[in-house]
């Protein structure tokens, strides 16, 4: 063996990286959130972290494509999700409630309301690390792979939100109440959705689930789906507020279904 071929640089292709290119560019989206929430621009803070929730589904399915599984890429979209999935939905909330009561005499409470982020910050981290350890063990039941154990970290993101989405609707019908101002019920929706996170629940893994589509009602799902993006066009957090609600209450019939699954 000469002392080239032990130096030669091994190269990689631009499919093969391409997975961790859709990580990256989620990372800075969720990274992005952040600034714009300290500009109090809480929309765009907003769909930030959605615009990383996209890219987490889009650097799976084109790792499985392309089969570009790596440790390093596994690594890399595991680091970019507590970011974008736990420390900037964390701190873009703890803004958004803090902006009110930054000029008021409550202003001390600020550093007790921190905790709550703080705990699902945390709780976003061990989901992760538990999913890593989970995801060595190679099991080849099907039915485990349909269900997540715990709320996943981007699913998990989206609910913390939905107090902000819930605001931007009472705004878009030009209702002045200040969800904001009610900090308690945001950290105890937050404090649920960090043990939903950790808890032992079965909830749906979408990225598995198969649905297979009779012929002869093909034109329907695709009008459903023509419908569907209409609507979030037109109500965009409308649409996403009520997503948020559906996957919420599907919670305790996953765990159902994921147990009937597993003694049958």
């Amino acid at each position: 063996m000469t002392v080239e071929s032990v130096n030669e640089t091994k190269k990689v292709s631009l499919t093969k990286l391409l997975p961790n290119i859709f990580t990256t560019i989620g990372l800075c989206s969720g990274l992005t959130g952040i600034r714009y929430a300290l500009d109090g621009n809480w929309q765009y803070a907003v769909l930030c972290i959605l615009v990383a929730a996209c890219f987490d589904l889009i650097d799976g399915l084109s790792a499985r494509l392309l089969k570009a599984f790596t440790p390093f890429g596994a690594e890399l979209d595991s680091l970019a999700d507590t970011i974008s999935f736990g420390v900037s939905p964390a701190i873009i909330t703890f803004l958004w409630i803090r902006e009110p009561m930054i000029s008021s005499e409550s202003r001390y409470l600020l550093e007790w309301y921190w905790i709550p982020f703080l705990f699902y910050a945390a709780c976003n981290a061990f989901r992760l690390a538990r999913f890593n350890v989970m995801h060595l063990k190679k099991s080849d039941s099907t039915n485990r792979k349909s269900y997540f154990t715990g709320v996943p970290a981007p699913a998990a993101a989206g609910l913390v939100m939905m107090p902000l989405g819930f605001a931007f609707i009472l705004e878009r019908f030009g209702l002045d109440i200040p969800i904001s101002s009610y900090p308690l019920i945001i950290i105890s929706w937050v404090f649920v959705v960090s043990v939903l996170m950790v808890s032992n629940l079965s909830t749906f893994s979408f990225r598995n689930v198969r649905f297979n589509v009779a012929s002869n009602k093909a034109l329907i799902v695709l009008l459903a789906v023509c419908l569907g993006v209409s609507i979030f066009m037109k109500e965009t957090w409308i649409f996403l507020f009520s997503l948020g609600c559906i996957y919420f209450v599907s919670i305790p019939f996953s765990h159902i279904a994921a147990k009937k699954a597993i003694d049958s």
